[in-house]
């Protein structure tokens, strides 16, 4: 997974083709934005004010180098692993006393596309010894650095989670919306897609002496995988 989470890269940043359908920019920017997604990769959880995490993750989105939609949107240098490419990311999580508020960095390598965003976790029922935790998380992410494109993403998610000692599973279940625009002259947006998309995802967290892992799958648009290694208290 480390091996092909390594960062998809490109000589030029992202290029639609003359010959691109409104069909293939909605699917291209619809896993683009699954993968950006600024999911911190964590169960939504209630945390106190001295609670603090930062880590490193990573989320995997497997792409057909072949569709239309991958070649007619990417210059032919891109650079997939195994036909995934990878998007890891800085995530640094604090807690305000209820609820936790976190943040996420990225920059593509050898491009000028940059990923930041962040989530707000707010507890609905805490957790307790014989119960589990139930809460809510809001999610923005915006991709910058790309004069032919523009990409929003919006989501808001339901968590359960209950720990057993070190081990917690989770699941979540939300809806992700999506603000994309294209272009292919770098003047007129003439691409646009807006789409409201379904994510169901469940995962582990293991919390050891000292890293903190997390595992997990989300299913959107396709099937997605993140992990994320983190230290903190």
């Amino acid at each position: 997974m480390v091996l092909a989470a390594l960062p998809m890269r490109a000589a030029d940043d992202i290029q639609f083709q003359p010959t691109i359908t409104a069909e293939d920019f909605a699917t291209f920017s619809r896993i683009i934005a699954q993968g950006i997604y600024a999911d911190p990769i964590q169960p939504a959880r209630s945390s106190g004010l001295l609670h603090f995490d930062i880590g490193i993750g990573a989320t995997l989105m497997k792409v057909d180098q072949n569709a239309d939609y991958w070649k007619r949107s990417v210059p032919k240098d891109i650079i997939a692993h195994g036909g995934y490419v990878g998007v890891p990311r800085l995530i640094v999580a604090k807690g305000y006393g209820g609820g936790t508020i976190s943040g996420t960095y990225a920059k593509i390598s050898d491009t000028g596309i940059k990923i930041y965003g962040g989530a707000l976790d707010m507890p609905i029922i805490r957790g307790g010894v014989a119960k589990p935790e139930i809460s809510l998380r809001g999610v923005y992410t915006k991709l910058s650095g790309v004069d032919v494109y523009r990409l929003k993403t919006y989501g808001v998610e339901a968590f359960i989670s209950k720990g057993f000692g070190p081990i917690t599973p989770f699941a979540a279940v939300g809806r992700m919306k999506t603000d994309a625009r294209g272009s292919v002259d770098s003047v007129n947006f003439t691409l646009k897609d807006k789409s409201s998309i379904n994510r169901y995802s469940a995962g582990v967290r293991l919390s050891l002496f000292v890293p903190k892992i997390v595992l997990e799958a989300t299913q959107a648009e396709q099937r997605s995988y993140s992990a994320k290694i983190s230290v903190g208290w």
